[in-house]
């Protein structure tokens, strides 16, 4: 289930997160918030309905909780954002920062998974050239085998079997919008596990089932 958590989009039936808060106390979802809240203090005093207004929109995903700190403005439906995921064991990763190109004013809906806004009709708003992008709204890793990431709207329905050296960092990529585009969102469990695989192979240039042997250690 998702719900997106808004100040602006009352019409469209969106649950809204503003001064009085309808996320209710002692829930995963307030408890992600919280977790955040703590390791960043800028964050406290959202959402609040004090000028420029600031809002916090949500979305629950797999085994956690996609969260985006949102300050709104006079005249600007959204002035930056930032985001993050909190899993199920409280860990937080950076899920990115929106910051809207100029002339993009128009009213979205903010997605704290992509980390920007979405219009009704599900498209992504138009990147810095302000010329409109035909894409998806999905922003999925593509890359099936290998430590070179690519994000975009297109997942393979199937990868081949044959397992590649660094496969097993593949489950620590992580892909999401920022400033219109999609790519890949760095975060620490994939750069440490792509270190050490990258350490193996350089460390056994000749021997490629020392490799695989050094890469099975990999976290």
């Amino acid at each position: 289930m998702k719900r997106f958590l808004t100040l602006s989009f009352l019409a469209l039936g969106v649950i809204v997160i503003s001064g009085c808060s309808t996320v209710k106390e002692n829930t995963i979802e307030s408890k992600a918030i919280s977790v955040i809240k703590e390791k960043y203090s800028e964050f406290k005093d959202y959402p609040s309905n004090n000028l420029p207004p600031k809002s916090i929109s949500t979305e629950e995903w797999n085994d956690g909780w996609y969260v985006a700190f949102i300050q709104e403005g006079s005249g600007r439906p959204i002035i930056s954002a930032k985001c993050f995921f909190v899993d199920a064991h409280n860990n937080i990763t950076n899920n990115g920062e929106y910051i809207p190109a100029l002339g993009d004013d128009s009213i979205q809906k903010f997605s704290a998974r992509k980390c920007m806004p979405i219009s009704p009709q599900g498209s992504w708003p138009s990147i810095s050239n302000n010329l409109p992008i035909e894409t998806s709204p999905t922003c999925a890793l593509e890359t099936c085998h290998g430590l070179e990431i690519q994000c975009g709207s297109n997942p393979a329905d199937v990868c081949t079997e044959i397992y590649g050296m660094g496969d097993k960092c593949l489950k620590y990529a992580k892909c999401g919008g920022q400033n219109g585009k999609c790519q890949q969102i760095e975060n620490s469990e994939f750069t440490q596990c792509k270190s050490c695989v990258q350490k193996c192979i350089e460390n056994n240039k000749n021997d490629t089932m020392k490799q695989f042997e050094c890469e099975s250690n990999c976290k």
